[in-house]
């Protein structure tokens, strides 16, 4: 066999094999395509066969036979002791009998001597709120239609009209308007002064009508009590409240059929209508507060104890508007602006002293659950809500033939907060120090509503003939308030000694319940009486401001030229008033589920109203911007001078926590 052995010859061999490969290779493919190509169709799947199963099972069980046998051991002592069973129990077990197995464990008595360990309940926290809403709009529009003759200038005076109302709404409030306002949790009892020396400054007033009635209760409407709440549904302006469907007029035709239809067939004779609304407003400041933070059925209060439930309402407005005697519309006939205060005074009391003890005659205190606060215990709800609008517009109207709709008014700002502080029960709260417990609510409408509508443009005075409707005025001023309290009427000078036991002991460190409360009277019913000792002084305050300000001093020109001969007759609506500022707050307020409260100190109470209504004097007097106000105020004032006990064992109330700044905890 040749090898060829030089190079060329071994290069050509190699790539003559390459090639054989390449070639084989390639058959080698064709007769796999050509087998895959002619493969047979692979045999079909017999078909699956069912088989019924029959679910119910049925399984006898057998009786259990234990594996386990126990067999307890022959005692092999025999003989008699020397004395009686020996009775081992636990310590400080109560001596019950067998109808006593039923009651709960709390309700067990206590055998004489037994160590009774006092519970600790949890310490209530203290509750700091301050909310401030704001709405500020300018809506000052200027809208012409056609062409202006001659340059037009209007000053609509909003701006010193709304400073001179709001001037004489401070008046009415006094220094509660005009006050520091508060910064720290030790300024309530400042603010409670300022709304007494508000009250005072009234008393004093010979343009105020001042009345001191024994109990301010119910609900007064400008000044007058009332049996029924008036609804404010029913004295917004047409245009807020809700839209009843008319019913089919009498020269309409009805079609029935498959789909029922109404054709109406009216005559008209106007060949357009020109619709202009630049008032329509609607201010709204709403707010609910709760407040259950710290409720106990028995209050005793070491130091002195402050009650004030205030309600000040003042409505100042100025609706002078000036129509030119040339205009061809008359003026509709709903009124001018309607001011309503609405304050109501609600008092409940409960007992549930006498419930627990007609529920478990015969009960007494064998423990108690105490909480001790070491310092002051504040619940401050502190809220402010202002609306401020400006809506003078300026509108020029001229007729087009056409039906044309302009609305350079109805803003709506809407202010509304609801607050619930739910927190303890306790049945008996015991204050070292001093107790602070008021409600405020003060409410101020301000509008300021002169509005100027003319004839504008050249031609001759006189009677021009058209169709509609004019609106300067049909404005609703509403206040509404309600404080309704949930606690005790009575009030007692001086403590009962059972309440003095405990709060000597508790100054002093013990907490361990007094003897007298084995026996007291005011616990029957309840086996684990639950007590909160705070050994500073409580700060219980809610205060709610709102104010509504709107300038809506708005000029109307009507042009003569759409008046003339020859020029359509057109339907002209014009409603430049209409609008409704609206205060409405309430405030539920529980303070005790008892019918009294002992004060070792001194007690005030003080429940006061003032509803005030302010509006610019009209007509040919000297003065015509003169205010005229009519002011109604109540007053319920209790001062109680008790007897001073000696409390020097209740030990130094004050605390060296740090001081609570409102503006630190909004800032954090």
């Amino acid at each position: 066999m040749f090898f060829p052995s030089d190079p060329f010859s071994e290069i050509v061999a190699h790539f003559l094999g390459y090639f054989q490969i390449a070639a084989e290779d390639m058959k080698v493919r064709l007769e796999m395509a050509l087998a895959e190509h002619e493969a047979e169709a692979a045999p079909e799947a017999p078909e699956m066969q069912q088989v019924a199963v029959d679910m119910l099972q049925v399984y006898a069980l057998g009786n259990y036979v234990p594996g386990v046998f126990y067999a307890p051991p022959e005692f092999l002592i025999r003989g008699e002791v020397m004395f009686g069973p020996t009775n081992i129990g636990l310590a400080n077990t109560p001596d019950f009998t067998a109808s006593e197995l039923d009651s709960p464990l709390s309700q067990w008595p206590a055998g004489p001597g037994d160590l009774v360990i006092p519970l600790i309940g949890v310490e209530p926290g203290s509750v700091i709120a301050v909310i401030s809403q704001t709405i500020h709009l300018s809506d000052d529009d200027v809208f012409i239609m056609g062409t202006l003759d001659e340059p037009l200038t209007f000053r609509s005076g909003a701006d010193t009209g709304l400073l001179g109302l709001q001037a004489a709404s401070n008046e009415v409030l006094g220094p509660i308007g005009n006050g520091p306002g508060i910064s720290r949790y030790d300024d309530v009892p400042l603010v409670m002064d300022a709304v007494g020396a508000t009250a005072k400054a009234h008393q004093s007033n010979p343009g105020t009508q001042f009345e001191q009635v024994e109990s301010l209760t119910g609900t007064y409407v400008n000044g007058k009590a009332e049996e029924e709440v008036p609804d404010l549904a029913d004295a917004l302006p047409k245009h807020l409240q809700d839209e009843i469907e008319d019913a089919p007029a009498s020269h309409t035709i009805e079609v029935t059929g498959e789909q029922e239809a109404h054709i109406q067939i009216e005559s008209d004779n106007s060949q357009g209508s020109v619709t202009y609304n630049s008032g329509g407003n609607f201010l709204v400041n709403e707010a609910t507060v709760l407040n259950g933070g710290l409720v106990g059925t028995h209050f005793v209060v070491g130091g002195n104890f402050h009650q004030l439930d205030a309600i000040i309402q003042t409505n100042a407005f100025s609706d002078i508007d000036y129509v030119n005697d040339d205009l061809p519309l008359s003026a509709k006939a709903d009124g001018g602006t309607n001011a309503v205060n609405v304050a109501t005074f609600v008092q409940e009391t409960l007992d549930a002293a006498g419930d627990n003890a007609e529920a478990n005659p015969g009960v007494m205190p064998q423990n108690w659950q105490v909480t001790c606060v070491s310092g002051d215990v504040i619940f401050l709800e502190w809220m402010k809500q202002l609306t401020f609008m400006s809506d003078a517009d300026m509108g020029v109207l001229t007729a087009s033939g056409s039906d044309a709709i302009v609305t350079s008014g109805e803003n709506i700002g809407f202010n509304g907060v609801n607050f619930a502080n739910i927190g303890l029960l306790f049945d008996l709260i015991l204050v070292g120090g001093n107790a602070f417990d008021a409600n405020v609510i003060v409410q101020n409408n301000i509008l300021y509503d002169n509005d100027t509508v003319t004839m504008l443009g050249a031609g001759e005075d006189g009677d021009y003939s058209a169709s509609g409707e004019l609106n300067t005025s049909g404005n609703l001023l509403w206040n509404q308030a309600v404080i309704h309290n949930v606690g005790a009427t009575e009030v007692k000078s001086g403590i009962s000694d059972h309440y003095k036991d405990a709060m000597d002991g508790l100054a002093g460190g013990n907490k361990s319940m007094p003897a007298s409360f084995y026996s007291a009277e005011d616990f029957e019913g309840i086996a684990i009486p639950r007590v909160l000792y705070i050994s500073g002084s409580l700060y219980d305050l809610r205060y709610v401001e709102q104010t509504n300000i709107l300038g809506d001093s708005d000029f109307v020109a009507l042009q003569k030229k759409a008046f003339l001969d020859g020029q359509p007759v057109t339907e002209w609506n014009i409603d430049t008033g209409s609008n409704a500022l609206v205060n409405v707050a309430a405030i539920k307020d529980f303070d005790t589920f008892g019918d009294s409260i002992e004060v070792g100190g001194n007690h005030y109470s003080d429940s006061i109203l003032i509803q005030a209504n302010i509006l610019e004097a009209q007509g040919d007097g000297e003065d015509d911007n003169a205010l005229v106000s009519e002011v109604v105020a109540f007053l319920d004032h209790t001062e109680t001078l008790a007897d001073n006990p000696d409390y020097s064992a209740l030990g130094d109330t004050t605390h060296d926590a740090a001081p609570v700044d409102l503006m630190q905890s909004v800032l954090a």
